[in-house]
């Protein structure tokens, strides 16, 4: 077995547990840090704290009313509970009396108002909360997917490492230093394959004699232009 083929499936081996790891990191992103999640819980929230505000408005709204009520069966109390007989302070009862139920007119009002803000923010806040559940539900069918994903993805990169050591373990220390260099100097590809006369990895045209060499020797030679380590296949 040549020296390139070594480097060849070494090449195989680390461009799968590249590919692997890149997975695995891309499936931590996900379960870690989901946009959507995170949306779906602000806008409840939100929605949430909507509601509370309106239902306290109209709390105070409803305390409001009661209150000028309560007020107008005073004065109306002592207008027309026979006590008071001046004409003048009978006339400023009556007056008062008026204003009090235009005012609580003005304040019934505001509660209907409250009414329609707390049914509207009823709507928001359980069309937030269903969306919520919604998405949760969603994301545990596709984490569980993905979970599962990860279990199966790991138990490659545990057996791609141990195929890698045993692998290395027959490559010439210099060879496997070169290799090494080469795949942090080019993008993690140390090792192209000839293909159509042309190094597969920059595409460029190889000479007939070092096309030659590579098939017949058992020696490492480089792409003259990107310098990675040709094998012939």
């Amino acid at each position: 077995m040549s020296q390139p083929f070594k480097l060849y499936r070494l090449q195989q081996i680390d461009s799968q547990l590249d590919h692997a790891r890149l997975r695995l990191q891309e499936i931590e992103n996900i379960l870690n840090n989901d946009s959507t999640l995170r949306q779906a819980q602000a806008e409840a929230s939100t929605a949430e704290n909507g509601l509370q505000a309106a239902a306290k408005a109209l709390r105070q709204a409803e305390a409001d009313v009661q209150a000028q009520r309560i007020k107008i069966e005073q004065t109306e109390s002592t207008l027309y509970g026979g006590k008071v007989r001046n004409p003048k302070e009978l006339q400023d009862l009556q007056n008062e009396s008026a204003a009090l139920k235009r005012y609580v007119s003005v304040l019934e009002d505001r509660q209907l108002e409250c009414m329609l803000a707390v049914e509207e923010a009823e709507a928001i806040q359980k069309s937030a909360s269903d969306r919520l559940e919604e998405v949760i539900q969603n994301l545990n069918l596709q984490h569980a997917s993905l979970h599962s994903e990860r279990a199966n993805l790991q138990k490659d990169v545990d057996r791609l490492e141990t195929e890698r050591q045993a692998t290395s373990a027959n490559i010439a220390a210099e060879d496997l230093d070169l290799y090494e260099k080469l795949r942090q100097q080019r993008r993690g590809v140390a090792v192209a394959k000839i293909s159509d006369n042309a190094c597969a990895a920059c595409g460029s045209t190889l000479t007939p004699g070092l096309i030659q060499t590579v098939r017949n020797s058992g020696q490492l030679s480089r792409c003259t232009f990107c310098g990675r380590i040709l094998y012939s296949g």
